[in-house]
């Protein structure tokens, strides 16, 4: 992820309830098996030491975009999440490698504190730095793929692996490892209790300006009250964070943004600066929608349609039609 993405997803997911949302609402279709009061925050950093052909001593080292340890009845899991806003055509042995040294981590874990104790009960057990009754904790973790186009990369090893037909037969021997993609366009919104709703629903209208404007709007109500976590995870997934800022307008002054006013703001900045694609100047746009609004009074639009179309004010139409 770019470094401002990052930051604004790892704030968002900082908050226990969106990152246990984030997993119930997607890989577990809605149930509630995460809990925001089970959820403890873990380093994201995980490193492992190995000797190089040289016999070196070299450390392989990854960052997690967010990981939390699940406490159950007796024991814990371990929750990941990796970002993603384009996509990553590695990503399977990419995330098998994160998942690798988190129980690598754990092994050594154990093994210091076996080491420590000195409470091992044969040479098997001392070779293995595990007790034969030890257990590692399971890892799940999933990528958080927020791109504007559809996810084309690989979803499992298999995708990437070139097998030479002679070999076919090796393939029920082989290793597979599934990469748990979440995107827009595989969840149902509904599913998800928190402002990832919100996130979901607006990421699968990204490509339509009008779509998401309309659906704001219909619920100006639910977006006139949103945190700033929410807001800035928007500003930056919806690419729009060179136009929303938060201004005594927008600020209700309780921890709370008011998208229907920012989403005002981006319209009229929008035209002011001329964009379309980041490479129309100003005059080119106003002239591109003039030509918008002529087009479609010659279809018999009425002003008040022409205003919801071209997202302006109906004043702005008239002067328009009347020029």
């Amino acid at each position: 992820m770019s470094q401002r993405k990052d930051l604004a997803v790892k704030k968002f997911l900082e908050k226990p309830e969106n990152f246990s949302d984030l997993f119930n609402g997607s890989i577990f279709c809605g149930r509630q098996v995460l809990r925001a009061d089970m959820l403890e925050r873990l380093p994201g950093e995980s490193a492992l030491s190995f000797p190089d052909k040289e016999g070196q001593k070299v450390s392989e080292r990854r960052y997690r975009d967010a990981i939390c340890k699940a406490s159950g009845n007796t024991t814990y899991a371990v929750f990941a999440v990796e970002g993603q806003e384009k996509t990553h055509y590695a990503m399977p042995v990419r995330e098998m490698l994160y998942d690798a040294l988190n129980y690598a981590g754990q092994i050594r874990e154990l093994t210091d504190k076996h080491r420590r104790e000195k409470d091992y009960n044969n040479s098997a057990e001392f070779l293995s730095g595990l007790l034969a009754e030890d257990r590692l904790a399971p890892v799940v973790t999933i990528c958080f793929y927020y791109g504007t186009s559809e996810w084309d990369g690989p979803r499992e090893l298999f995708d990437i692996l070139d097998i030479p037909e002679e070999f076919e037969d090796m393939k029920p021997f082989m290793t597979n490892y599934k990469v748990n993609l979440v995107q827009a366009s595989d969840v149902d919104p509904e599913n998800f209790r928190t402002d990832l709703k919100l996130i979901f629903r607006l990421l699968s209208m990204a490509s339509d300006g009008k779509e998401m404007k309309r659906y704001i709007r219909e619920r100006s109500e639910e977006f006139s009250h949103i945190s700033y976590e929410t807001y800035d995870c928007l500003r930056e997934l919806l690419h729009v964070d060179k136009w929303w800022k938060i201004n005594e307008d927008t600020n209700s002054g309780k921890g709370e943004v008011n998208m229907c006013k920012a989403l005002e703001e981006i319209a009229e900045m929008a035209r002011q600066e001329g964009i379309s694609e980041g490479k129309v100047d100003g005059f080119e746009q106003g002239l591109l929608l003039a030509k918008q609004v002529i087009r479609l009074a010659k279809e018999g639009h009425s002003v008040e349609e022409m205003a919801e179309i071209c997202g302006i004010p109906a004043e702005k139409i008239r002067e328009i039609t009347e020029d």
